[in-house]
């Protein structure tokens, strides 16, 4: 979300001789906070603004399940024009140049005038984010005699949890652990036949007999997520051999989670359900968001369940499911 803040100030002209008085008018009901506001100045700059500006690359994410904060760095350079004074805010952003910056509680202001020699330059500043996964806002304002112009982007900074979509082997030993071996990542070659699936982990429909009557099972365990607000976003696709030709409300696939506890704790917490799907329809790949409880080590695990079982012992309907996009992100 972007929110622009736009006001012209009126200039009120009072002559006394030949000496012209500046008195800006602002708007005092404005709900945003004053960021930035008009010089006054007579000899500066005049007109409308802009506070538009580029960054480097500003989305980052990270595929080991046990999660470390990372350091990154994004650059920023303000496009705006006709300003004389100009201000960053950078929410968990710290800035190396503290001679125009102030730090606090994780939020870094810079704020300069293209006049000062000492300030200029940081109309193009190098952030550092130190706090790892999160999502950060940044903010530019600019002002000059009579106007100011104040451009807020909402989470522009991100930091996520990306899944890499590897089964669990020698070459991958963090993956998701497949004890089924039915389950297949989108490099391994079985995968090729699967073109409805592309670029995803799918849950083949049956072994080489075609007489699977057990679910199969994909998990992982995540650590050092944090005890804050997270969901968990991933997209699903049930990809049917064969259409029910009826309604029967069988489960197809559920997610399940289980908090780990410290290893001194003697309690054990049996897995739960957070979400399942029974549909009988052959779909296209739709969007699942879960809010995770506020725990920072846990377990994720994927269950495909059979079809209903025909009178050969085999499975009657039976389909593969596909997953993609699995992502853990910051949340409100």
């Amino acid at each position: 979300m972007v929110v622009k803040i736009k006001i012209l100030a009126l200039t009120l002209v009072m002559f006394s001789g030949c000496t012209p008085e500046y008195v800006p008018s602002l708007d005092l009901d404005s709900e945003q906070p004053e960021i930035i506001s008009p010089t006054g100045d007579p000899n500066g700059n005049v007109g409308e603004l802009e506070a538009t500006f580029l960054s480097s690359k500003n989305k980052f994410t990270f595929s080991e399940s046990s999660m470390s904060s990372d350091t990154f760095s994004v650059s920023y350079v303000s496009t705006a024009q006709n300003f004389d004074v100009f201000k960053w805010v950078f929410e968990g952003g710290y800035v190396s140049n503290t001679g125009s910056s102030t730090t606090s509680s994780g939020t870094t202001i810079v704020e300069g005038n293209i006049n000062d020699p000492n300030t200029s330059s940081q109309i193009g500043v190098l952030v550092e984010y130190r706090d790892g996964f999160g999502r950060y806002d940044v903010t530019h304002a600019v002002a000059n005699s009579a106007s100011f112009d104040v451009n807020t982007k909402s989470d522009y900074v991100a930091y996520e949890y990306l899944d890499n979509l590897k089964v669990r082997n020698t070459s991958n030993p963090n993956g998701w652990i497949n004890n089924s071996a039915l389950w297949y990542s989108p490099s391994d070659t079985s995968t090729t036949t699967f073109s409805v699936c592309e670029n995803s982990i799918v849950g083949f429909f049956d072994n080489d007999d075609f007489t699977l009557v057990e679910p199969i099972e994909i998990s992982k365990e995540f650590s050092n997520f944090g005890l804050s607000k997270k969901n968990l976003i991933f997209e699903y696709k049930i990809d049917f051999i064969v259409l029910p030709t009826i309604s029967n409300n069988l489960k197809r696939i559920s997610l399940g989670y289980t908090p780990n506890l410290s290893s001194t704790s003697s309690v054990t917490i049996e897995s739960g359900e957070l979400w399942s799907n029974s549909s009988n329809e052959s779909t296209e790949f739709r969007q699942v968001i879960i809010p995770l409880p506020l725990i920072s080590n846990f377990n994720l695990s994927f269950t495909k369940y059979p079809s209903v079982i025909n009178a050969d012992g085999r499975q009657a309907y039976p389909f593969n499911v596909c997953l993609r996009n699995i992502k853990i992100v910051p949340s409100e």
